[in-house]
């Protein structure tokens, strides 16, 4: 699939380029935002509802070592936004690599959160409409993800070389 431009709910970007820039601040906030949220559950915020994260985990166990590591890992997404940021402005693929890899975890994750909705849940129907709700979040996130990656793949196609073999110095 090849993307030329950039859409979200508010925005339209013309190029993949603008829209990577995009994708990266919005990671960025949405990490914030979770990492907040998390925070919040680790000192004694509410997650009672079944379709809140970490709700079946215990308050002062496993919430606690959930909750590290998701703050980590949604920390390390907010660091490789920031380099994301670096490698589109300067075109270096390298640094939009971390970005890509850790995303597609972030998005197995979450897909695994809603299949998890659906399977465990599935009598009651605010859990299907959460699950409903977190597929289209999915959705979106996994567009993020074709817009960076046709970013990456425009920048590899600048990048390579074109070497044309004349036949007269080929002799």
């Amino acid at each position: 699939m090849y993307i030329k431009t950039c859409w979200s709910p508010c925005f339209w970007h013309s190029t993949v380029r603008a829209g990577s820039y995009a994708v990266a601040v919005y990671t960025m906030a949405m990490s914030l935002c979770i990492i907040t949220y998390l925070i919040n559950i680790l000192h004694g915020g509410d997650s009672s509802q079944f379709y809140l994260p970490l709700f079946e985990a215990d308050l002062h166990t496993s919430t606690q070592h959930g909750g590290r590591f998701c703050i980590i890992m949604f920390t390390l997404l907010m660091l490789f936004s920031a380099l994301l940021v670096v490698g589109v402005k300067k075109d270096v693929r390298g640094l939009m690599l971390p970005w890509m890899i850790l995303m597609v975890v972030i998005l197995a994750g979450q897909a695994m959160y809603g299949m998890w909705l659906v399977f465990g849940y599935y009598i009651y129907l605010e859990g299907v409409f959460a699950a409903l709700v977190d597929f289209a979040w999915l959705a979106y996130n996994i567009y993020c993800w074709w817009v960076v990656r046709n970013h990456y793949r425009n920048v590899k196609w600048f990048q390579s070389p074109d070497i044309e073999v004349l036949e007269e110095f080929a002799k």
